[in-house]
């Protein structure tokens, strides 16, 4: 029997949250912080960091300023700046959900559970509409292993969005993680009736049927999740396995 562990899935976290308009600035920090976002738009990213850092010396105490400074430097890998800003954010205003989710989201994306609990809660109680909010708070559950909570946060999401595709393919990785192979696939596939070009499930919908034993649909979810993405590696390792594999249980026979 092939071991799951030799495929490479992933679960999708929603990313950093970031404010388009900022109220209450000055003239010169609202011009600054528009222009960030125009350099945030075509992915300028130092000069969008210049942008809001130079808009927070004339409005220092803009949440939402220090939230897309914070967001920004968490992107870019700043771990230890990124959480001083985003804390400055919630001490502005502990009713930011953004900042919340933004620190949560930062923990859960370095392991670091505890934390992330904290904060991704935090943000929930705030805004537990938020289809980020949740669908994260599952993605931190199922890194718990708790994964009775995880589902709940993950078929909430889905309740309240039922357009939202990351929580279905969550699901799916779910499922599979608990060798529920035939949930894992109709979850997959629901994930990409919504967003028919997400690369990412294509790929763990690949490894679901390898392992159900019908390798020419893995092999064609696979190269397709190449085609949408020729820069994401999980796939290329993958198909790599598969034909491995496959070719040694051909000579073994």
């Amino acid at each position: 029997m092939i071991n799951k562990s030799n495929l490479m899935t992933t679960t999708l976290t929603t990313p950093y949250m970031y404010y388009n308009a900022a109220p209450g600035l000055t003239a010169e920090a609202d011009v600054l912080f528009k222009k960030g976002q125009e350099h945030f738009d075509k992915q300028e990213i130092k000069e969008a960091l210049e942008c809001y850092k130079k808009a927070l010396e004339t409005s220092p105490d803009s949440s939402h300023i220090l939230c897309n400074l914070g967001a920004l430097l968490a992107a870019q890998g700043s771990f230890n700046e990124a959480i001083k800003v985003l804390k400055r954010a919630l001490e502005v205003d502990e009713k930011s959900a953004a900042a919340a989710y933004n620190l949560g989201t930062l923990f859960v994306s370095n392991g670091l559970v505890q934390p992330a609990q904290e904060f991704l809660e935090k943000a929930y109680a705030i805004d537990p509409l938020s289809a980020p909010i949740s669908n994260n708070l599952g993605i931190l559950y199922l890194h718990m292993h708790d994964f009775e909570k995880a589902q709940n946060y993950f078929e909430e999401t889905i309740k309240k969005h039922a357009d939202f595709d990351y929580a279905y393919h969550n699901l799916g990785t779910l499922a599979y993680d608990q060798d529920k192979l035939d949930e894992a696939i109709a979850w997959f596939n629901k994930a990409l009736e919504i967003s028919k070009h997400n690369y990412a499930t294509y790929n763990d919908l690949g490894c679901a049927y390898f392992l159900m034993e019908d390798t020419e649909k893995a092999l064609d979810m696979i190269k397709k999740a190449i085609e949408l993405n020729p820069h994401y590696r999980m796939p290329y390792y993958n198909l790599g396995f598969i034909v491995f594999n496959k070719n040694l249980l051909t000579h073994t026979h």
